[in-house]
């Protein structure tokens, strides 16, 4: 766990809330008992909510009693954090229904949480981390200074994934959850068909992926970084699968590192042409694919016939 001088507490993306909580009571110097004996609340409780479990007002009691509130890189103000929540999810563009499903629960959950701020901790956690808030615990205005990754976007038209290719990828992996660096967060106008876009201003790079994820990084120096961010996001069970295209750079450190070995990848035959570029690119470019299923890796063979294919 780490802490800034803000007084912000920052912790891995699984069970955010419950971690954040549990890091909040030991910098007090409290046992359990004693942060249940403040917030009214009994010992199983507390023991309930620093395991990311348990209801939204026993963790409000929890808040209050630390003097914490919910903060957020991209979360909206409001007075309470189902306002905050209905007003991500509209800048998202997505519907209850659409947010219900990414989270892995209920439509009727979704509006219970977002009116009346009722509900689970785990749900909410997911929720939050589905819409790319950057949740933290923090105390009341004090928010903790972000700085954009170093491209951290893939902004430039130039290097935009070949439509072709991303006709093959929909029809093998099937819908994507997720372009985690977008140039557009208007899914109108947004080069991949996902339900959710995260920006530069977001930095998707920082923020914990979900479901099936397609990324096109920036292939700049901050593309070893992007690459480990796939690997990772898989193997700690934030996201489904992540495919990402991606220079075909088998001499490097972060190759062997995070794709060697941990990721099914595809050769593609020829050079890629990207986006409105008038010539193919000067590199082989690959996708490649964790957390990939057999049925996904069958799919996009048949896609993909003249790729030369190395299975994880």
């Amino acid at each position: 766990m780490a802490e800034n001088r803000c007084g912000v507490i920052k912790v891995p993306c699984q069970n955010r809330l419950g971690r954040c909580l549990r890091e909040a009571r030991k910098k007090r110097r409290l046992t359990q008992l004693g942060l249940a004996e403040q917030a009214g609340l009994s010992v199983p409780t507390v023991r309930l909510l620093e395991g990311g479990r348990g209801n939204l007002s026993s963790w409000g009691k929890a808040l209050s009693a630390l003097s914490l509130v919910v903060e957020g890189r991209n979360l909206p103000p409001g007075e309470a954090i189902g306002q905050r929540v209905a007003a991500l999810r509209r800048r998202r563009h997505l519907s209850q229904r659409a947010l219900a499903s990414l989270a892995a629960t209920t439509p009727p959950t979704v509006v219970a949480l977002e009116k009346r701020s009722q509900g689970r901790l785990t749900v909410l956690d997911r929720v939050l981390a589905v819409l790319g808030s950057g949740h933290y615990l923090a105390e009341p205005g004090i928010r903790k200074p972000f700085y954009v990754n170093s491209g951290n976007s893939s902004t430039s038209m130039k290097w935009q994934t070949p439509a072709q290719v991303l006709d093959i990828l929909y029809e093998a992996v099937g819908a994507i959850d997720l372009d985690p660096c977008s140039p557009t967060a208007n899914r109108a106008t947004a080069p991949v068909k996902a339900r959710v876009h995260f920006t530069e201003a977001d930095d998707g790079l920082s923020l914990p992926w979900h479901g099936t994820v397609f990324v096109n990084p920036p292939y700049g120096r901050g593309l070893k970084a992007w690459v480990a961010k796939a690997k990772d996001e898989v193997h700690c069970g934030n996201a489904r699968t992540v495919v990402a295209l991606i220079p075909a750079r088998t001499d490097t450190r972060y190759w062997h590192q995070h794709v060697a070995g941990t990721a099914t990848v595809f050769f593609l035959r020829g050079r890629l042409t990207f986006g409105s570029a008038d010539t193919a690119a000067p590199f082989p470019s690959a996708i490649a694919l964790w957390g990939a299923t057999a049925h996904q890796v069958a799919a996009l063979r048949k896609g993909l016939p003249d790729s030369w294919v190395v299975t994880a």
